[in-house]
């Protein structure tokens, strides 16, 4: 799985592959910084709970129902750059920025809505745009190195993400002990920030392309892709892997963090072991796919995927310190094959002269799924906030979502391999 010839500087496609690389890795590591653990660590410090938490960080998934919108917007500019930089800025400046600055200004309960406000105008801005560089870049892999730049991508990706956490850990279990979490926290984003600034940069040197135009134009753009029952039945993985995938995805850094007491060095370090699981596993993952195909090979994924949650439901105070690494385990090494087939599903089916079209209900979909599984995630919460006691054991409400986490993810696996699959490849045979 060499990578040479795909980032050569001598080339302008290499130089490409080697900004878009660059771009990916920089978001990797903001995008630990600003969300996960250091968001849910942030708002806790910033006085929410964890109901609170679920729907600051869910409500602005709302905004997913733009992303149809985007090929109208995207499909009378023959040249995107500055129309993308721009809202791209925007977004990193109400996301990041705005939402590291309210917790001074604002005080109270209205803080919620103003923190809900600033990610849902942010991720308006990026969504209408979204799917602009995607099918900029995409240009730049085709499909005889996607995958092996998909692999080589999350082994790198993997490394920066890893280190960055771990020194922020450090920095914010400091902050923690010296009583100063909110002003370390808000140091830590304001770095996040700049490395999104960058990420701009690198998002917008490959050279622009003469963009195909699309075979059909106005408001039929936005319903080309249910013409294509290929493309509508590979969006149906997509959807399920988001809402499973992110379902817990603040609950379970809230009970680690407020139930069990685990530092955010621990934590962190266990998240470094990434580096290394992906590294070893991804040869793996990229020989099951040369064997049988993204779609097979991504539903394997959902059959394994429960693991993490079934195991993680199962740390206390008591086994942590050896239970949370194994389980930590199990969800990289799963996560790294969902990942890499994953990022291929908005490709399988998509005609190039509508690609912007396609990739926007795709990105609706992504988002509609994270909203689908968080929103459920803070719906439980709010409805049975209460411990349950079954014979003896305490179950605190994260670990009950985690068990449901668990079961849905197994279902749509059996599902998908019963019925699913056996219609798609049908549909690729035709």
């Amino acid at each position: 799985m060499k990578g040479e010839g795909l980032f050569s500087p001598d080339q302008a496609e290499g130089r490409a592959r080697l900004c878009i690389l660059g771009a990916e890795c920089l978001k990797a590591v903001y995008t630990a910084f600003t969300t996960g653990v250091f968001l849910t660590g942030f708002l806790l410090y910033a006085g929410m709970d964890q109901v609170q938490i679920g729907l600051v960080t869910s409500l602005p998934l709302l905004a997913g129902v733009l992303y149809p919108l985007s090929p109208l917007l995207l499909e009378k500019c023959r040249r995107r750059k500055a129309v993308l930089g721009s809202a791209r800025l925007l977004y990193h400046g109400l996301v990041i920025l705005c939402v590291t600055l309210l917790p001074g200004w604002v005080e109270g309960g209205s803080l919620l809505w103003w923190m809900a406000a600033a990610l849902l105008l942010g991720n308006g801005c990026n969504i209408l745009v979204a799917s602009g560089f995607p099918a900029w870049h995409i240009g730049f892999l085709p499909e005889n190195i996607r995958g092996r730049f998909f692999a080589l991508s999350g082994i790198v990706n993997s490394v920066f993400t890893a280190l960055a956490t771990l020194g922020a850990s450090v920095l914010a279990d400091a902050a923690k002990a010296s009583g100063r979490q909110m002003y370390w926290m808000g140091v830590i984003r304001l770095a996040a920030f700049g490395l999104a600034l960058v990420e701009v940069i690198l998002l917008l040197l490959p050279r622009e392309p003469e963009y195909p135009r699309s075979s059909v134009g106005g408001f039929r753009l936005l319903t080309l892709p249910f013409g294509n029952r290929k493309f509508c039945l590979t969006m149906i993985p997509v959807f399920a892997w988001m809402m499973v995938s992110t379902m817990t995805l603040y609950c379970a850094n809230a009970y680690l963090l407020q139930e069990v007491e685990v530092s955010y060095v621990f934590i962190s370090a266990l998240q470094a072991m990434n580096l290394v699981t992906t590294a070893v596993v991804m040869p793996f993952w990229h020989r099951l796919l040369l064997r049988t195909s993204w779609l097979r090979a991504f539903q394997k994924v959902f059959l394994l995927f429960p693991l993490y949650p079934f195991l993680h439901m199962l740390v206390t105070k008591s086994n942590y310190l050896w239970l949370l690494p194994v389980t930590m385990l199990a969800y990289q090494a799963v996560l790294a094959g969902g990942t890499l087939y994953f990022n291929n599903m908005a490709y399988l089916f998509t005609p190039k002269e509508d690609r912007t079209a396609y990739l926007s209900w795709y990105l609706m979909l992504v988002s509609a799924g994270s909203l689908w599984g968080q929103g459920l995630s803070a719906l439980l919460l709010r409805l049975w906030p209460q411990d349950w006691v079954v014979g003896g054991t305490v179950i605190a409400p994260a670990q009950r979502i985690l068990l449901l986490q668990g079961v849905l993810s197994l279902g749509f696996g059996a599902w998908f391999g019963k019925v699913l699959l056996g219609k798609l490849e049908g549909e690729k045979k035709e």
